[in-house]
C-alpha cells in the first residue's frame, strides 16, 4: 500500500478522533479482519459474475458500531478498482426510499457518486454529475463544439445508439443530455436534469422534453424499468456495473405499523428486482441484527430471500448474510490491530514521532477494557475514537503507559461525548 500523505492522514484522524465513525476517504489504511470477505466478494461477484452481466444481493448485519459503514466504504473502494459505479445511500431514522419504487430510483440517481481517483478531489454525487465526468472523461477533457466531431465522443454515440435499453425515452434523455452539455443549452440541461433525477417536471419541461424525444416521465410503475435502463447505460458507457450500498443507519428496527409492512415489501422487490432485472448490478444493504431476528420474520416473502444456512465465506458465497461477528481476527485481536495502524497515520497526520512500545501497551490497555467493561456499548467505535484522542493527548503531553483505571475514565468521557450524555443505541 503506497505511504499516506499528510492531509489524507489528517482528515482519517480528525473524523475518527471526533467522532468515531469512518472517514469517506482512507479506510484502506487501517482496515482490518474483514479481508476474507471482501476477498469471497471480489473473487465471486465483482471479478467475474456481475462483469458478465449477472446480478446479487447481501446484507451485511452488525451491531451499532460494528464497523457497517466502514466495511461498505470498502466494498466500495474494491468495486471503484474494478470499474462499477457506485451509489451510497445512507438512510436516516425518518426517511427511507422504501415507501414506494420510484423513491428506490430517486435515492439512486442522488446518490451515484461521480469519482475521481486522485486523492486531492472530493466526490461529488448525482446522475447528472456523473453523466457530465463520464462525457468529459471520454471526450479528452473541455467540452465544446469541436467535441461533437470528436471521434470518441463519435463513438460513445454510436455505442449508445446500437445498445438495447428498455426505456427508449431513457436512453433518448441520456443522449440529449450528452448533447446539450456539449452545447451548453441550460434550457435543456435543467429539463433533462429534472427528468432524469425522477424530479417533478413543469408544462415548459414536457414541451422542451417531447422537442428532443423524450416523452413520459419516471413515476411509481415504470421506476424498476428505468433503474434497468440505467444499468444497461452504464455498462454502454464501459462501466462494469453498478453497485447499490444501501446503510440503514439502525433505522428499520423503530418504523413498526403500516409503514414497516409497505417497506419490507418494496425491500423484498428490489432484492427480486436485483437477482432478475439488473444487469451487472449488486444491492448490500446494511442492517442492524434486529432487523434479521425481529422485523424479518414477521414477512413470510422477505424471509423466503432472506433466509440462508450459513453466514457469508468464501466456502458459502451463496448465502445472503454478511455477518461483521465472524471476522478474520477475535475481537481483542481486531482491535489491537486497528490501534497498531492508526499510530504511524497519527504520526504522518501530525508530523509526529511516538514511542511504540508505549503506545501500543495503551492500546491494549484500552482495548481490554473497552471488552470487559464496555462491551453492550459500541466498543470498537469507543475504542478507535478513544485511542486517536488519546494518541493526541499523549502527544501534546508527557507519553506515558496508563492504568486501567485511567482508561476506563478516559473510555467513559468518550461514551459521554458519543452518547451526548446518553445511553447510546445499540
Amino acid at each position: 500500500m503506497n505511504e499516506i500523505s499528510r492531509p489524507l492522514a489528517r482528515h482519517i484522524i480528525e473524523i475518527l478522533g471526533s467522532f468515531g465513525t469512518p472517514p469517506v476517504r482512507g479506510v484502506q489504511y487501517f482496515n482490518v479482519g474483514n479481508q476474507s470477505l471482501l476477498d469471497a466478494l471480489d473473487e465471486f461477484y465483482l471479478s467475474s459474475y456481475l462483469q458478465d452481466g449477472g446480478a446479487a444481493y447481501k446484507m451485511v448485519v452488525g451491531d451499532y458500531g460494528s464497523g457497517k459503514s466502514h466495511f461498505l466504504y470498502c466494498l466500495r473502494d474494491i468495486a471503484w478498482a474494478r470499474n462499477f459505479v457506485v451509489a451510497k445511500v445512507d438512510l436516516s431514522p425518518v426517511e427511507t426510499p422504501y415507501n414506494d419504487q420510484k423513491k428506490v430510483y430517486e435515492a439512486v440517481a442522488q446518490h451515484i457518486i461521480w469519482h475521481e481517483s486522485e486523492e486531492s478531489f472530493s466526490d461529488e454525487t448525482g446522475l447528472t454529475r456523473f453523466l457530465e465526468g463520464t462525457l468529459t472523461r471520454i471526450a479528452g477533457g473541455q467540452l465544446s463544439l469541436e467535441t461533437l466531431a470528436n471521434p470518441l465522443y463519435r463513438g460513445l454515440i454510436d455505442t449508445l445508439e446500437a445498445t438495447a435499453i428498455d426505456s427508449p425515452a431513457y436512453q433518448t434523455a441520456v443522449i440529449g443530455y450528452f448533447d446539450a452539455l456539449i452545447r451548453d443549452n441550460e434550457e435543456r440541461l435543467d429539463s433533462l436534469s429534472r427528468w432524469l433525477m425522477g424530479e417533478t417536471t413543469s408544462p415548459d419541461d414536457t414541451k422542451i422534453l417531447r422537442e428532443i424525444g423524450v416523452t413520459g416521465k419516471i413515476n411509481k410503475p415504470n421506476a424498476f424499468r428505468m433503474l434497468r435502463s440505467l444499468c444497461q447505460i452504464i455498462r454502454a458507457l464501459s462501466y462494469s456495473g453498478l453497485v447499490l450500498l444501501f446503510d440503514e443507519v439502525d433505522r428499520m428496527a423503530s418504523v413498526g405499523g403500516k409503514a414497516e409492512r409497505m417497506a419490507t415489501d418494496t425491500l423484498r422487490e428490489v432484492i427480486d428486482r436485483t437477482r432478475e432485472d439488473l444487469p451487472g448490478a449488486m444491492f448490500v444493504y446494511a442492517v442492524p441484527p434486529s432487523f434479521i431476528t425481529d422485523t424479518v420474520p414477521k414477512y413470510p416473502a422477505l424471509q423466503q430471500r432472506v433466509r440462508a444456512p450459513g453466514q457469508f465465506s468464501r466456502m458459502n458465497h451463496f448465502s445472503p448474510l454478511i455477518s461483521l461477528d465472524k471476522l478474520d481476527l477475535d475481537e481483542n485481536d481486531l482491535m489491537l490491530a486497528i490501534g497498531e495502524k492508526l499510530i504511524p497515520i497519527y504520526e504522518a497526520a501530525f508530523d509526529a514521532q511516538l514511542n511504540h512500545t508505549t503506545q501500543h501497551a495503551n492500546a491494549v490497555i484500552l482495548a481490554n477494557v473497552a471488552r470487559d467493561v464496555f462491551l453492550d456499548i459500541s466498543h470498537r467505535r469507543l475504542f478507535v475514537k478513544s485511542f486517536v484522542v488519546e494518541l493526541s493527548r499523549q502527544h501534546y503531553g508527557e507519553e506515558h503507559t496508563i492504568t486501567e483505571e485511567e482508561a476506563t475514565a478516559i473510555l467513559r468521557g468518550q461514551i459521554d461525548e458519543l452518547s451526548g450524555g446518553e445511553t447510546p443505541p445499540y
